[in-house]
């Protein structure tokens, strides 16, 4: 179970969308286990300044739609299913006011439901069948009530992605997958199940590849080849998801406040420790067409910052 965990975990990064495969690392990093609660959450804090620096060395996410598979850590790192749902239902909120796609977020988060559902069941039993296991997803996702108090607004709008997603998962069950077209989180889900079930396709969306490739990797299916940057550093943070499901990290909240810009005044060589970034080298820096680059290496890989030159 523990390697199909590991390897759900790695081959998520197994596609070419950076982007998607930098988030996956950051919200691994934010997290925080608690063996009092038995629970694995994000320390909101950490995730914040880490989205700080990531604007400054990081790629523009350009195509969202289809994102997902950033909750993967969270789902993996919790044993409880129920308190895991509820981490991921946080998490995709805020994902989601990061791209002010509130009108959308219900979709995102039913398929964040049925994500978490779904591999917490697949790590139980990954001989489950395919008819079966939907069934099962339709019936974790029509009986979901939210815990606290939400708007009148709000729960209209959850019912009628509801209806929506559960019209959608029948035709699914069915096997009437070419009348799936729309371009969508819920759409794209049901195409990436049905590939690993019923009939494999090439899946050329990238957030869609990753998403599946977790899948297999859970159902215990191997890669030959892992063409994965930092694979050793991927595969360490694997092994972290390991240790944060038996809460033995311990790890506290983030309490410390770092910026970039305190990058600006160090020089070739020099060796400093983030808070974010952990302990770090300067080992590149120059001034092209008004823009300063700093290049960092740290255990994790390295990173090229860039700041305006007013800055």
């Amino acid at each position: 179970m523990e390697n199909r965990i590991k390897n759900s975990y790695i081959y998520s990064f197994i596609n070419n969308k950076k982007y998607l495969n930098d988030f996956i690392k950051i919200v691994t990093k934010c997290l925080i286990d608690n063996k009092a609660t038995k629970t694995v959450c994000i320390d909101y804090h950490r995730l914040r300044e880490e989205l700080v620096f990531y604007k400054y060395y990081g790629k523009k996410n350009e195509d969202y739609i289809y994102d997902i598979t950033y909750i993967l850590p969270i789902i993996l790192s919790n044993i409880n299913l129920e308190r895991s749902q509820d981490e991921v239902i946080k998490n995709i909120s805020y994902y989601c006011k990061l791209y002010k796609e509130n009108v959308k977020n219900y979709d995102y988060m039913i398929v964040g439901i049925s994500y978490n559902f779904l591999i917490h069941t697949l790590i139980l039993n990954k001989d489950i069948d395919f008819k079966e296991l939907l069934q099962n997803i339709k019936e974790h996702v029509i009986g979901f009530t939210f815990d606290e108090d939400i708007d009148k607004k709000d729960i209209i709008k959850f019912e009628r992605s509801r209806i929506k997603f559960i019209q959608k998962i029948d035709k699914c069950i069915d096997e009437k997958i070419e009348e799936l077209k729309e371009e969508s989180i819920v759409d794209g889900f049901f195409s990436v199940i049905y590939q690993v079930y019923v009939k494999d396709a090439d899946e050329n969306n990238q957030s869609l590849l990753s998403l599946k490739n977790s899948i297999l990797g859970i159902l215990g299916f191997e890669f030959k080849s892992l063409n994965i940057l930092d694979l050793n550093f991927i595969q360490s943070l694997a092994d972290y998801i390991l240790r944060l499901r038996k809460y033995e990290i311990n790890k506290k909240e983030y309490t410390q406040s770092t910026h970039p810009r305190e990058l600006i005044d160090l020089n070739i060589g020099q060796s400093i420790y983030n808070p974010i970034l952990n302990n770090i080298t300067v080992i590149d820096k120059n001034i092209k067409d008004n823009m300063l680059y700093i290049k960092v290496k740290s255990k994790s890989g390295e990173y090229e910052f860039e700041f305006k030159k007013s800055q």
